[in-house]
């Protein structure tokens, strides 16, 4: 009124100490979204308070003051607004980054998956070849098992034997201390077969001691090697050429045996035509030369057809 130039009275107004900051909420599963508002020196440049008034007292008016602290306001939001988007771009590196890991963590992942399927089926099949060995461990201590208990019954065969051959030696003995001098002849070929009997048999169980022997440290070696197949089947090779050589060896026995007792009957025949007083007896002796030979030919056959024989 008195030409002074008009104040304007802003001390009802009260600036705000912050200015909203409108953006829009983090998203989790990307970058994160920065909204672009108006910058705040074009509000500035608008503001018809940025003229200076050349009626203003000079840096003491409250417009200048309201003027220079909306600026500082301005310059401070500037710079929030520039950290809040750096902070954004590094968030939204950090993001990325994560999911890089991510996806190589699930690729490594998969191929450890991988890796694992590949190590159960390598234990399943290592599984399964162990119980085929333990199967066949068990299939072959069954067959040495019966293998013993045949040699068994060919030892206890073999002693029957024996003692029926020993008893019928007696009985030609006895024939023949009532037969002529020349049934000393017939005596002595019983004296060879008797020893030949004594060899064989002996070089016999000797054979099958050894084999029952070699069972038994095969048996030890099954025992202790029941995971390694390759010595089983070297053991096994060495096992039926053992056999084999005792099946010669019996054959070769019976040959001679039977060669022997051909031999005997016909000395038999001869000391009968040679001693016709003495024909009755000889006949006695050569019958049972002849049975004893059937005898001889019965263990032989019920040698064949024993499954542990030829």
């Amino acid at each position: 009124m008195n030409g002074s130039p008009r104040i304007y009275d802003d001390t009802s107004r009260t600036a705000p100490n912050t200015m909203p900051l409108y953006t829009s909420p983090r998203n989790v599963s990307g970058p994160l979204a920065i909204d672009t508002g108006v910058p705040a020196d074009q509000n500035v440049s608008a503001s018809p308070w940025h003229r200076s008034n050349p009626h203003a007292a000079p840096h003491n008016s409250k417009t200048s003051q309201y003027i220079e602290k909306i600026t500082a306001e301005n310059e401070r939001l500037r710079r929030e607004l520039t950290a809040e988007r750096l902070a954004r771009e590094e968030e939204a590196k950090r993001v990325s980054t994560a999911r890089s890991k991510a996806e190589d963590s699930r690729a490594e992942f998969q191929h450890l998956q991988v890796l694992a399927d590949a190590n159960a089926r390598s234990i399943e099949r290592k599984d399964r070849k162990l119980e085929e060995l333990k199967a066949a461990v068990e299939l072959e201590a069954r067959r040495r098992k019966l293998a013993e208990q045949r040699a068994d019954e060919a030892l206890k065969m073999l002693g029957d034997t024996r003692s029926e051959t020993q008893r019928q030696l007696a009985a030609a003995y006895e024939q023949k201390h009532l037969a002529e001098t020349n049934a000393d002849a017939a005596r002595d070929g019983f004296k060879r077969i008797t020893d030949g009997y004594e060899k064989k048999f002996k070089a016999v169980t000797d054979a099958l001691n050894e084999l029952r022997k070699e069972r038994w440290e095969d048996a030890d070696k099954i025992k202790r090697q029941a995971i390694i197949s390759e010595q089983l089947s070297h053991e096994l090779v060495r096992n039926q050429r053992t056999e084999n050589k005792m099946v010669d060896m019996m054959g070769t026995y019976k040959r001679e045996q039977r060669k022997e007792l051909e031999a005997l009957v016909q000395e038999a025949n001869h000391l009968r035509v040679a001693v016709p007083a003495r024909e009755k007896e000889a006949a006695k002796l050569v019958d049972s030369m002849v049975e004893t030979r059937d005898k001889m030919k019965w263990v032989m056959a019920q040698r064949k057809r024993n499954p542990g024989g030829d």
